[in-house]
């Protein structure tokens, strides 16, 4: 074989430097003549867990034209009427279906979606309904021509595709929907049904689906122009079927689903379910990344550069997981937490956030055994600690806001398990006594400035009852602000709730809803405007008396949740949901917090090992440092052989 240096110039681009790293220059291949390399620009194409539905479901249906940020889950499981609707962080109950079913198909957006055929069991019938969604309700639409379940389904509320299905013999069946009625379509040229169809009635692609035995995976590929399919010369690899898909006929991605099992299994032998996506670029498929877990049966929308899966049959068990695929010359990279200077004096117990990570408090708190409660104040200057002026009484499960040198301190519990309404000042050297807050509050969460700070929720004197009263202060006196949205229960409230933000832009999820001890977790968000509290997406798992730092436009909180499980889990707040990110590396709960989304810090907290009754707790002096998401850059690779 010629060598490279002989040919340069003919087959590949000659450069002393790589080209400008963007989209003009994704699939190029070049020569660099200084690194003695061959180099490309590909895309980074990855899988992202996302909301997880409320419940695990499968076959399920989906708006197969909506979007990672606006895609409609129908139908499935055991012979469901269920609709749920996703906003790129949370899935929410919409509409019911008219006829309860699973193994039916979808096409449309969420605002405008169709449902059709399927099966019901009971009592064991095969469907040919079809059903309009307007983004609120269902109502009734034309017939298919023939009931059946498994079909490929995709195209828009007013123009779409029902390829194949079963019970069908041959099962070649195409119908067309105009908006009223089905038509006849163009027949498929291959006897089969759980194919994989993408883009719209006229321009559309088929590709896998079970032609055989009950998994006797078929690899053809075809084409549909509106009135007839065609063979073409491409396939999809290991026969693909039972899969979800997005994208055109020109350019998709078919993902999951069940693959043939390898030779010599030979037919009728019971396939894989596979965590395989394969992406068809008009005349090639070819496998890219991976998703996290397996599945068949399920749905999926988007495009072959933004898809989203969701739902689906593990293989045993039904799946709640959602996940988002993106294909991209750069990509975001999660932030990352670093070990930061340890606190000379290891303690938990306060769940407070003053300053940055940078210039940071931390402020009285408790030690174990015995929960022995501390005046120390330390201050951070961004590598090590050193001590500031003590607080006048040692304190636990306080709330504070504010900076290093002008912090607010609010309520807490003092020794003897005593809750306060106390609220002090600090000037960066000493404490200063403000006006009682109106309600003694343990166990709560403050936050905000001197002249404007906000405190939610805590626990009461006497006994173990808690309150949901937001309390606001504005420098020199107290005023209610709207309760906290607890369950509508006479004397609940809320304890340990975890937010940030400020006294007219707060943020509050999680936390301990109830009356005491057998109180409930939550996963619950609510935000304030400086009156009122407005429901929000729900965490992405239970959390409560962490570290939380941020705004109502962004945030970081790093929380326990009993039992303890998911210990150092990390939840991201963007502004409208939350998504979980890299985990903290030492678990444990009463943190103290600084900083924002881009540049935060979680300070020490009380540990347990094994369970939150074992003898065996203990507090840490650990201090970690956030650095929030970044962006990969494009990077060219370079080329090999082998």
């Amino acid at each position: 074989m010629a060598e490279y240096e002989s040919i340069h110039g003919t087959k590949v681009k000659y450069v002393s430097s790589d080209p400008t790293l963007n989209s003009s220059a994704e699939g190029q291949v070049w020569y660099n003549s200084t690194s003695g390399t061959n180099k490309s620009l590909v895309q980074i194409k990855a899988w992202a867990t996302g909301g997880f539905l409320p419940t695990a479901t499968n076959n399920n249906a989906s708006a197969t034209q909506g979007t990672q940020t606006a895609s409609l889950s129908f139908g499935g499981g055991a012979t469901t009427s269920q609709t749920i609707e996703y906003n790129g962080y949370a899935w929410a109950t919409g509409g019911s279906l008219g006829t309860p079913r699973y193994v039916l198909s979808g096409a449309g957006v969420q605002t405008a979606a169709l449902g059709f055929g399927g099966y019901s069991h009971p009592p064991g019938v095969f469907r040919n309904s079809t059903e309009e969604y307007d983004g609120s309700s269902w109502t009734a639409g034309g017939n298919l021509g023939t009931a059946r379940a498994s079909m490929g389904g995709n195209g828009t509320q007013t123009a779409a595709l029902a390829v194949t299905g079963a019970p069908l013999s041959p099962g070649t069946q195409c119908e067309e929907y105009g908006g009223t009625s089905w038509t006849s379509g163009g027949a498929y040229p291959v006897a089969q049904y759980s194919i994989a169809v993408a883009g719209p009635q006229t321009a559309a692609l088929g590709a896998g689906g079970i032609s055989g035995g009950p998994e006797d995976g078929s690899t053809v590929v075809t084409n549909y122009d509106g009135s007839s399919w065609t063979v073409v010369s491409g396939t999809i690899p290991n026969g693909q079927n039972r899969a979800a898909t997005a994208g055109t006929q020109t350019h998709a991605v078919v993902f999951g689903g069940n693959i043939n099992t390898p030779p010599p299994a030979g037919p009728g032998t019971p396939g894989i379910v596979t965590t395989a996506t394969n992406e068809w670029d008009g005349s090639t498929f070819t496998i890219t990344a991976n998703m996290a877990t397996a599945r068949q049966s399920y749905a999926g929308a988007g495009t072959a550069t933004s898809a989203i899966g969701f739902g689906g049959d593990k293989n045993p068990g039904a799946s709640n997981d959602t996940e988002e695929y993106n294909s991209a010359l750069t990509q975001v990279g999660a932030g990352v937490w670093a070990a930061g200077g340890s606190l000379s004096t290891a303690r938990g117990g306060t769940s407070t956030s003053y300053g940055t990570q940078t210039a940071s408090l931390m402020t009285g708190g408790e030690r174990t055994p015995g929960g022995t409660q501390e005046t120390a104040v330390e201050e951070y200057g961004g590598t090590s600690w050193t001590s500031g002026g003590a607080i006048p009484t040692a304190t636990s499960g306080m709330g504070g806001g504010g900076t290093q040198t002008a912090a607010i301190m609010m309520g807490g519990n003092t020794p003897g398990d005593n809750r306060v309404a106390t609220n002090y000042d600090y000037d960066g050297s000493s404490w200063t006594a403000n006006p009682n807050m109106p309600q003694v509050s343990g166990a709560t969460r403050g936050f905000g400035t001197q002249t404007a700070a906000i405190c939610i929720g805590g626990q009461q004197n006497p006994g173990n009852t808690f309150h949901k009263k937001t309390m606001e202060f504005n420098g020199s006196s107290w005023s209610d602000g709207g309760d906290y949205p607890v369950d509508n229960t006479p004397n609940q409230g809320i304890v340990n709730v975890m937010g940030f933000g400020t006294q007219t832009a707060a943020l509050c999820a999680g936390g301990s809803h109830g009356n005491g001890y057998g109180s409930t977790t939550k996963l619950n968000t609510n935000t304030y405007d400086g009156s009122s509290w407005t429901a929000g997406n729900n965490l992405q798992s239970l959390a409560l008396f962490g570290g939380a730092f941020g705004t109502q436009s962004g945030g970081v909180i790093s929380g326990y949740a009993p039992p303890p499980v998911g210990l150092t889990t990390t939840q991201r707040w963007d502004g409208i949901g939350w998504t979980t990110t890299t985990s903290n590396s030492v678990g444990s709960q009463g943190k103290g917090a600084a900083g924002d989304l881009s540049s935060g810090l979680i300070i020490g907290g009380i540990f347990a090992p094994s369970s939150p009754n074992a003898p065996n707790w203990g507090e840490i002096a650990n201090t970690e440092e956030w650095t929030g998401d970044s962006v990969i850059a494009a990077v060219a690779s370079t080329l090999t052989s082998s």
